[in-house]
């Protein structure tokens, strides 16, 4: 006999929470960076890429 394959069922709660922490995290990026004087593309791309990772990082540390 074998065992059954169980598989970790991810909750909603994990994905919205995690699109609601990417969002959070772009528009605190996008405020403090024209408070503090930087603008231009480098500045937002590097912001996207922090929101995207925080975002991926509660949706997977939240299983």
């Amino acid at each position: 006999m074998t065992a059954a394959r169980s598989r970790i069922k991810t909750g909603k709660a994990s994905l919205i929470g995690g699109i609601a922490v990417g969002i959070a995290t772009m528009v605190l990026w996008v405020a403090v960076t024209r408070d503090l004087g930087f603008s231009g593309g480098a500045a937002l791309a590097l912001g996207v890429a922090v929101s995207v990772g925080l975002a991926t990082w509660i949706r997977v540390a939240d299983l």
